[in-house]
């Protein structure tokens, strides 16, 4: 199949949240963050690509939405490009994307990646700032998570390769039955401005967070979807939050 910058995208969703079996793939996300996303960008996406209508649903039960396709060829094709079942310890990055030299299909695995495994926040600073900073949550940071620490590695490579400065770090869980985790850091106004520029975000539950921070220089944490939109509205006020 030939890759454009719309299945690179896919590629990368899939990296994050898909799942490959036998018949059939399928794709969740939160239920309450994520069905703007899914309805207006990820079941669109897959309809045009593989030319066939992809309708989500949710599932009450897991608080989660999304969507099965059982369609042998479509199987075949990710099972093809690397994907396997329970992927999810040793999911990588495909070789087509890696190997790949276009800024524009890298760019696109690691947003359709970062949409859906990946986050952006804003920090109160300590120390010698001024008051508005430490008031207020203004720094931002970019996480990109995966217990994969190979797929970690190999974004690692393709942000370089985007020249967008980044860490690696690894990051342990309060539960000592869950596997260690990796993560791509993209800290501070300038760096973070530059993956905005060359990658960005097409989920609306981490676009709207960024959209809050130009407008006013900082936004609040642990706010809903609703009431980011209600403040990009003018209808919220967001330093009420504090």
């Amino acid at each position: 199949m030939l890759l454009t910058k719309e299945f690179a995208e896919i590629l990368g969703m899939f990296a994050a949240d898909g799942c490959l079996q036998e018949k059939y793939i399928c794709m969740w996300g939160n239920l309450f963050a994520d069905k703007e996303y899914y309805d207006s960008l990820v079941c669109p996406l897959f309809s045009k690509v593989f030319e066939k209508k992809v309708v989500p649903h949710e599932k009450k039960s897991n608080s989660v939405y999304g969507f099965y396709i059982c369609d042998k060829e479509i199987v075949r094709i990710f099972r093809e490009i690397g994907f396997t079942r329970n992927k999810t310890y040793d999911v990588s990055v495909p070789i087509e994307i890696l190997n790949n030299q276009d800024p524009e299909i890298i760019a696109s695995f690691i947003r359709g990646y970062a949409d859906c495994d990946g986050c952006i926040s804003f920090m109160k600073r300590k120390g010698k700032y001024i008051e508005f900073k430490c008031k207020f949550n203004t720094y931002p940071i970019i996480h990109i998570v995966s217990v994969s620490k190979q797929v970690i590695k190999e974004m690692s490579t393709l942000l370089t390769r985007l020249n967008i400065l980044h860490t690696v770090v690894k990051k342990r869980s309060k539960n000592e039955r869950e596997k260690e985790q990796s993560a791509i850091v993209v800290r501070g106004p300038t760096r973070v401005g530059e993956f905005i520029k060359k990658i960005g975000f097409n989920n609306p539950a981490q676009q709207t967070k960024y959209n809050i921070w130009l407008k006013f220089g900082m936004c609040p944490p642990r706010i809903t979807m609703d009431d980011r939109k209600k403040i990009l509205e003018g209808k919220i006020n967001p330093f009420e939050y504090y």
